[in-house]
């Protein structure tokens, strides 16, 4: 029968195949403890004299370079992952910082107890050194072996970006769901081995909905669901997975300044010739999707509704046609 006290557990590499036994001698030794938004569970450079099992919640791993460049956030860890144990046995500070970006919970086991579980339970000290030699194969071998992930939040405490970019970084295979706070579905992104395969944003499609997600700046929750990766079915998206993230960013970065250029979303533009004049062969798809609208007359409402094309390049095409003097 499902106990929620003990199968956060069974979603730990470190823990999932330990008798039930073995789950009730780990919990009776350890204890949980609750962190709110922006809490510090521990600091890089600190002595690694505890672990944790994320039991609810999410938490965001901060590497601080020596150089004193800004810290960087590098990962997202969702429940049952675990964090603190290397440190536990290499006795070497904390490599990183962990942070709580909204609410979670977690499982603690101080280092006398973790080495005293480790010295009686010869599976806890087993499943210790497969999880090890996994990432020392991940990172000598450069096999990336993707752990499944279940991670969700609130859109104030996370920045999307990064969780795109953690989903993408360790091979994920999946599906990512941002809802409105009313939780309607708003934009859904799969992921296959870590590449964005397919998208939606409400009705675009493809590098057009992740480029709208950004710059719709949307509010609300996302969720992301791990599933087994199976042969990759069609695509949608036309760039690799950090491409696609960084021109999503830069889009996001301009659009206003295209705003301030087009402030009447109500005016009607119209097409002065039948054919479309345009040199940039990368952008010619989206400017054409506009064009054609452009032939009947459209105002900025009717681009966004109709031509199938993200904000940017709605704002950017039309800016450019007045420019050019292909639209009155």
């Amino acid at each position: 029968m499902p106990n929620p006290e003990v199968d956060f557990l069974t979603q730990s590499d470190l823990f999932a195949n330990q008798a039930r036994v073995v789950l009730d001698a780990v919990l009776s030794q350890g204890t949980f403890e609750k962190f709110g938004p922006g809490a510090i569970v521990f600091k890089q450079g600190e002595p690694g004299d505890r672990m944790y099992v994320i039991k609810s919640g999410v938490l965001e791993v901060i590497t601080q370079p020596v150089d004193n460049t800004p810290a960087v956030t590098v990962a997202f860890l969702g429940v049952g992952e675990v964090v603190g144990e290397l440190a536990l046995l290499t006795g070497s500070p904390r490599s990183a910082t962990i942070r709580c970006p909204e609410n979670a919970e977690l499982f603690r086991l101080d280092k006398a107890v973790f080495d005293d579980l480790m010295g009686s339970l010869p599976g806890m000290a087993r499943s210790m050194c497969e999880v090890i030699a996994r990432r020392l194969e991940a990172t000598t071998l450069k096999s990336r072996r993707a752990e499944q992930k279940q991670l969700s939040g609130n859109l104030e405490f996370f920045d999307l970006a990064t969780v795109i970019q953690t989903l993408i970084g360790s091979h994920q295979t999946g599906s990512l769901v941002v809802s409105s706070p009313k939780h309607e579905r708003v934009s859904e992104i799969v992921f296959f081995k870590g590449n964005i395969v397919r998208a939606l944003f409400q009705k675009l499609k493809g590098d057009d909905a992740v480029f709208q997600l950004f710059q719709s700046k949307p509010e609300g929750e996302f969720a992301f669901t791990s599933r087994e990766a199976e042969e990759q079915q069609g695509t949608d998206i036309t760039l690799p997975g950090i491409s696609l993230l960084m021109e999503a960013i830069r889009m996001s970065d301009e659009l206003p300044i295209l705003q301030e250029q087009l402030s009447d979303r109500k005016k009607v533009h119209k097409a002065k010739a039948a054919e479309l004049a345009w040199t940039d062969s990368d952008s010619l798809g989206a400017a054409g999707d506009v064009f054609k609208c452009l032939q009947k007359g459209a105002s900025l409402d009717d681009l966004e509704k109709e031509s199938g094309r993200c904000s940017f390049w709605v704002y950017k095409v039309l800016a450019t046609l007045r420019a050019t003097g292909q639209v009155e």
